[in-house]
């Protein structure tokens, strides 16, 4: 082996270490907005033009699945993709391999919304987690920076300054709404159609957000609970078995789920969303 040769090769190896060590960056924010009740599901018939849904409706009727482009994450129908990928582990016989976690860096101003989405699978655990990041963050860094954002409301009450951008509202002191990040999961079962639309037309895709992103709590004078069915299925918190993470969530289910991230800081925060499929 050539000199020249001794000293790339070891080089490579410790350059593909190093990148196959970071975590997947997922789709960032784009200009993608899905339409109301998500893309329909067509398919042609070998010799025939006509286009027919799966849900075995004929005709381009509303219906499917959302995309998996990302939109800027300003509401439901603009989340970001962090849908995972496969990848990175030999397969063995009978058994399905660890999914690569993917990851989106959003920047979110002070006392605003960002969503993001992704695919779920039945059959396997799902792991949603939130980390905190310096502000000049590029890339995600794969644990938190646990900084300003980590217990973000621990001591306060109502009425103090940091309570301006409060989601709660009641100085709530859970583990839940004490980071200056919160994180709400909404699944597919909370995602029950509005059926206006075709089925399995998402709810959450079917309603509004006010300028923070938020959902908007009226419709036609009803909530829009009543309206669609739509709820939060439950919020991120630490998880003393996952140390590295500020934000932590982890379920079972099938279909697309979507995550809203709340920056309720008095100043805009930076911060990684991840996925993850489990075998």
């Amino acid at each position: 082996m050539s000199k020249l040769a001794k000293i790339l090769v070891p080089l490579f190896v410790l350059v593909a270490l190093f990148v196959f060590a970071l975590p997947v960056l997922a789709d960032q924010p784009g200009n993608n907005e899905d339409p109301f009740g998500g893309f329909p599901i067509m398919v042609t018939i070998p010799g025939d033009e006509a286009m027919i849904a799966r849900l075995g409706l004929i005709g381009p009727l509303p219906g499917g699945l959302p995309s998996r482009n990302s939109g800027d994450g300003t509401s439901p129908r603009r989340a970001i993709n962090i849908g995972g990928i496969w990848g990175g582990q030999p397969f063995v016989a009978g058994e399905m391999p660890p999914e690569l976690q993917n990851c989106s860096l959003v920047r979110i101003p002070a006392g605003a919304y960002r969503w993001f989405k992704l695919e779920s699978y039945g059959d396997r655990r799902t792991r949603i987690w939130l980390d905190d990041e310096l502000n000049s963050a590029t890339r995600p860094s794969g644990k938190a920076v646990f900084g300003a954002a980590d217990r973000y409301m621990l001591g306060t009450a109502p009425g103090d300054v940091w309570q301006t951008n409060s989601l709660s509202g009641r100085g709530d002191q859970s583990e839940n709404f004490l980071e200056g990040f919160v994180m709400a999961v909404y699944d597919p079962t909370n995602l029950q159609p509005n059926w206006a639309y075709q089925p399995p037309n998402a709810a959450l895709l079917s309603v509004s957000v006010d300028a923070r992103g938020t959902l908007l709590r009226g419709f036609d004078n009803l909530s829009v609970k009543d309206v669609t069915g739509a709820g939060i299925h439950g919020y991120g918190s630490y998880n003393g078995y996952q140390p590295n993470h500020l934000l932590w969530y982890e379920g079972q289910w099938a279909g697309w789920v979507y995550t809203s991230i709340y920056n309720q800081m008095i100043w805009d925060g930076t911060a990684t969303v991840c996925s993850q499929r489990m075998p």
